[in-house]
């Protein structure tokens, strides 16, 4: 299953649904990757694939996007104050649900 998050009403993008992430922080991108997913879900993993970079846009503007495919031995998360809910989602449910136009991070995977 895939995780999806859902911004809350204090932040960009509010009601709109992602996947963990968040910005580089004098850090490597696999250690940002991991970072965020802990600060956001409380959740640790192992990163098992990445894929290409793109280009991606959102409310504040254009974002280079660096993909990576997670595993996590838990499905218990703890919501930080960036996100309202969450969802875990199979790959044929996710490729239904709008996720501000993140399904590309899945193509890069070759997920989908």
């Amino acid at each position: 299953d895939y995780l999806l998050l859902k911004r809350s009403q204090e932040n960009s993008s509010s009601g709109e649904w992602t996947f963990p992430g968040g910005k580089i922080e004098h850090e490597s991108r696999k250690s940002a990757a991991l970072r965020e997913l802990k600060e956001e879900t409380d959740l640790e993993g192992e990163i098992i694939d990445s894929g290409e970079p793109y280009i991606g846009k959102g409310e504040l503007g254009y974002w280079k996007i660096y993909p990576f495919h997670v595993r996590v031995e838990s499905k218990s998360v703890e919501l930080d104050h960036e996100h309202s809910e969450f969802k875990w989602l199979s790959l044929a449910n996710l490729a239904s649900h709008e996720t501000m136009g993140r399904l590309k991070s899945l193509e890069k995977l070759d997920i989908i």
